[in-house]
């Protein structure tokens, strides 16, 4: 069976896939997640020895983003950081220049993430809006989604959420397996649901085409129908909208 996708240009009216993040154009907001900051001092622990080059490749495809659109503010859904308890030094010093770098350009909130324990020490000192559990904005609400939203959510109409780092695995004609990351899109009770992957190129993600339901990070996505969700992946600067994921599961990629 050949892979069949559609070339998208947007994924909803007003929001436009922008790399790895959300661009709201009519209020000018660029949305990212799970950047994990640190996860190389994290890694160290356990012997495995990389480079510190993540951060500085991220902060430079942030700073292409923002230069690309108008932004006005800047929501990060969680994780920021990767440890759970208190910052390493690695850590300290990246969140640092990271925010010191952006102070100046935009507005930022940061919406607290399951690792992003102690994070008020380091946002105190730039003055960040700082959001738990979620950050509701018109009719929009933005959260991290290692817990579930709240009881009451009155008039919203969209839920944006990270954590689950989504992604998608295909196969080629030979049997190879590829790994994408993805933008996960369907309902949540009604609502429009909006799932961005992890801006982290170390954060792979969970193959959502290959998880069973209880695998999932998210309360909230192991609440709903995992099957009826869209894949949007974004691949050398395109968009390919993907079947649902029900129909992934032995789809082959075309060349």
């Amino acid at each position: 069976m050949k892979f069949i996708y559609l070339l998208i240009p947007n994924i909803l009216v007003k929001i436009e896939i922008v790399d790895l993040g959300l661009y709201i154009s009519d209020l000018g907001i660029l949305v990212i997640a799970d950047l994990h900051i640190g996860h190389e001092a994290a890694l160290e622990k356990h012997g495995v020895l990389l480079p510190l080059s993540t951060y500085p490749r991220m902060k430079r495809k942030l700073l292409n983003m923002i230069d690309e659109r108008n932004i006005a503010e800047l929501i990060i859904l969680g994780d920021i950081k990767t440890e759970f308890g208190r910052p390493s030094i690695q850590e300290w010093i990246e969140v640092k220049d990271l925010l010191n770098t952006l102070k100046n350009m935009l507005r930022i909130h940061v919406v607290r993430g399951n690792h992003d324990n102690y994070i008020l020490n380091i946002l105190s000192k730039f003055s960040i809006d700082f959001h738990y559990p979620c950050f509701k904005l018109e009719d929009t609400i933005f959260i991290h989604g290692h817990e579930q939203l709240p009881q009451d959510i009155g008039d919203t109409e969209m839920i944006i959420m990270a954590h689950e780092h989504p992604a998608v695995t295909l196969r080629d004609k030979l049997g190879a397996k590829f790994k994408f990351k993805c933008f996960l899109k369907g309902t949540y009770k009604g609502r429009e649901l909006i799932v961005i992957p992890a801006f982290s190129p170390l954060a792979t993600g969970t193959s959502v085409n290959e998880a069973r339901r209880e695998e999932f990070l998210s309360p909230i996505l192991q609440s709903i129908d995992i099957e009826e969700l869209t894949p949007i992946v974004v691949e050398d600067n395109e968009l390919f909208k993907l079947p649902k994921i029900k129909y992934l599961s032995n789809y082959y990629m075309e060349h």
